[in-house]
């Protein structure tokens, strides 16, 4: 074709044109959307962002959606038959404490149960003596095998997907760049509130690469209040009795004092991790 019909590119006109018997508003197909690099994130919904990012986290993806959403589930699930449960553990007196320590281990690290339901069934059957070292053995073990799960399953994913935000990156850094002590430090500041999710918290730090025996102690020594709390709450109301008012009231004011100085705690150990972590925000800004 010639440069004077305007239906093909040339050297001095290397921009395709519409062909003299194509209708108007004809656009050249390259110049129909612009190319998915120069689509601007900013400018999709956050749910797409967010699609975007689990299809990124690759067969860690549904690890993160079962972390972030099956134990709240799982959890009523289980308070609902707790009136069954319960017995049962109790008729196998020491079996039903190995049955229960097991389940726990294994539906936690699968982010299957919460651990507010682990510590109220272990308070409720078992009383506070047994149930409290039951719950916290039970934690820990299901904070290592969900390590194992995680960083088997995801690999480096999460971490190169951290790399690419510098105020992310100086978070991860300030867990595992720091020194043992200072991981475990933080890690344990973070395990300490009572609304700190443990199935999420478990895949975010295994699949950061923190340190696992940090971890693991700070999983043990941060949710001792608030599971002795949880248990402690719930071995007192397997055995009230509303007929005795004086009892009621004296193992109620009990429960509202702890629960307060667990929330307190809570309170103090956030600031603390946000103190921890603010410099090194900071720099990475």
């Amino acid at each position: 074709m010639s440069v004077a019909d305007g239906s093909d590119a040339s050297p001095i006109n290397p921009t395709p044109q519409r062909p003299p018997t194509a209708p108007l508003g004809y656009e050249a197909p390259e110049d129909r959307l612009p190319p998915i690099a120069q689509i601007d994130p900013a400018a999709q919904s956050p749910w797409a962002r967010l699609k975007r990012f689990v299809r990124r986290l690759g067969p860690a993806g549904p690890l993160a959606v079962m972390a972030s959403t099956f134990p709240p589930i799982g959890g009523f699930i289980l308070l609902g038959f707790i009136n069954s449960v319960a017995p049962w553990l109790q008729s196998h007196k020491g079996l039903g404490l190995v049955i229960y320590v097991a389940g726990f281990t294994s539906s936690a690290a699968l982010s299957l149960l919460p651990t507010y339901a682990c510590s109220i069934l272990g308070g409720w059957t078992f009383g506070f003596w047994w149930g409290w070292p039951a719950a916290m053995l039970s934690f820990t073990a299901a904070t290592l095998m969900a390590w194992i799960v995680n960083t088997t399953v995801a690999g480096d994913r999460v971490v190169q997907i951290i790399q690419e935000h510098p105020k992310w990156e100086a978070v991860r850094k300030a867990l595992i760049g720091s020194g043992f002590w200072k991981s475990f430090w933080i890690l344990t500041l973070a395990r300490v509130p009572p609304t700190s999710p443990f199935a999420l918290m478990n895949f975010v730090v295994s699949t950061t690469k923190a340190p696992l025996l940090a971890y693991l102690l700070a999983t043990l020594i941060g949710m001792a209040p608030r599971t002795a709390a949880a248990v402690w709450a719930a071995s007192q109301a397997s055995t009230l009795d509303l007929r005795d008012k004086g009892g009621m009231g004296v193992k109620l004011l009990g429960l509202f004092l702890m629960i307060v100085v667990i929330a307190i705690i809570g309170h103090i150990a956030n600031k603390a991790i946000h103190s921890a972590t603010r410099d090194h925000a900071k720099v990475a800004g």
